[in-house]
């Protein structure tokens, strides 16, 4: 099978050449975070590169022929013959969505590149879900059409949970069916070893991955950033960026700002900017910003659990079997963590309970078993439902 993801499953810059095996270009090298705003707009929070690969990560299919684009851009390149040459080469379409069904999003391109495909390829979605919780009648014209078209035309239409399940059934989609993100089956054997001992022995010393929204005043969520903080006083934390460092002023623009060789900002620079912004001491062991997933799971793998507020950067240390705590503050984690079972808490809680409470209390034998079983029913009923379409998975249980 040939397939086309569409989906911010890589930072590599495509290029726009049209000759056969050529390949896209990573970054360039750099020692300044401000030279990264580029690379990042390929995909946006970096948390979309672990659930926008996923799907090209387990699916088989014949790997020379299948291919990552974006369907609004060869729209905008071929036009109406869109129609007849993506058929010549793909017999599927996959799209890894996220939190679009919010007022905040114009699809007016995927839109209008799905009207022009038509019926000429099957496509399937996945991992589509809301942000907050609005009226149909608020979303973007562009956002309401393409649910229809999710709900008529594609083959499987998959969303990442109960509550946009329910959502979009009381709003007339009724194929909308949830199957959780895709970036939770790809290594299904680190989701089953994970254990909690570990992190238990560890105690005050547990090294903590931690992600969130530490910014300076004015920048997105700055109170759940500095909730965070202090949250995290005291412990041996490392934090990992998805795109809050933008909002750092002149200090980004600085050499030394960003080590490209080992992925890490200026930590003494970073661990004083963020104090200072959130009234906390910090003393933070790095700051990771991270171009590829592999570099991700080897950080995660080196630290005894993840506590965060971003649910992706939590998946990256399941992936290598690591526990976590996701700090669920809006609907988004909060649908997810209980899709999949995995412990989840407030900021409020973790700041009033603190970490070594909490590591104990919400990570035991008890709740990783619990997991686990969730886990296997969630996973084969993926399988299954991709199987009865025709695509198997590299991965199994």
């Amino acid at each position: 099978m040939r397939i086309l993801f569409h989906g911010p499953g890589t930072s590599t810059y495509l290029p726009e050449i049209r000759l056969p095996n050529t390949s896209g270009l990573r970054h360039s090298v750099t020692d300044r975070l401000v030279d990264l705003k580029d690379t990042q707009s390929l995909t946006s929070n970096r948390g979309n590169l672990v659930h926008g690969e996923a799907p090209a990560r387990i699916f088989q299919c014949n790997r020379r022929q299948s291919a990552f684009a974006n369907l609004g851009t060869l729209h905008r390149i071929f036009g109406d013959r869109l129609r007849d040459l993506l058929p010549r080469h793909f017999d599927l379409i996959v799209l890894s969505a996220a939190n679009f069904i919010s007022p905040t999003r114009d699809l007016t391109r995927l839109r209008d590149a799905l009207n022009v495909i038509g019926n000429g390829v099957p496509f399937m979605v996945l991992g589509a879900g809301m942000q907050g919780s609005h009226a149909l009648s608020e979303l973007h014209p562009s956002v309401q059409e393409i649910l229809d078209i999710y709900n008529r035309r594609a083959v499987v239409f998959g969303v990442r949970g109960a509550q946009t399940e329910a959502w979009l059934h009381r709003n007339g989609f009724e194929r909308a069916q949830a199957l959780g993100c895709p970036s939770m089956y790809v290594f299904p054997q680190s989701i089953m070893s994970i254990d909690h001992t570990a992190a238990h022995r560890a105690g005050a010393s547990a090294k903590i991955l931690t992600a969130g929204y530490l910014t300076v005043r004015k920048g997105r969520h700055f109170d759940r950033g500095r909730q965070l903080a202090r949250a995290m006083k005291g412990a041996d934390a490392s934090y990992v960026f998805q795109d809050e460092f933008f909002a750092y002023g002149k200090l980004i623009e600085e050499g030394g700002s960003f080590n490209d060789a080992t992925s890490t900002g200026d930590r003494d620079a970073l661990n004083r900017l963020l104090g200072q912004a959130a009234g906390v001491p910090l003393n933070m062991r790095n700051y990771y910003y991270f171009s590829e997933t592999a570099a991700w799971r080897q950080v995660a793998l080196n630290h005894d659990i993840y506590i965060g507020d971003r649910f992706h950067g939590g998946v990256a240390a399941l992936q290598v079997g690591r526990p976590g705590i996701f700090l669920a503050q809006d609907n988004r984690v909060a649908e997810l963590t209980d899709f999949f079972d995995l412990p989840r808490m407030t900021l409020d809680e973790l700041e009033a309970e603190g970490i070594q409470h909490a590591i104990r209390h919400r990570v035991t034998a008890e709740t990783v078993a619990r997991t686990k079983a969730t886990y296997r029913i969630r996973f084969q009923r993926f399988a299954d439902t991709m199987k009865s379409h025709g695509v198997k998975l590299h991965s199994s249980l």
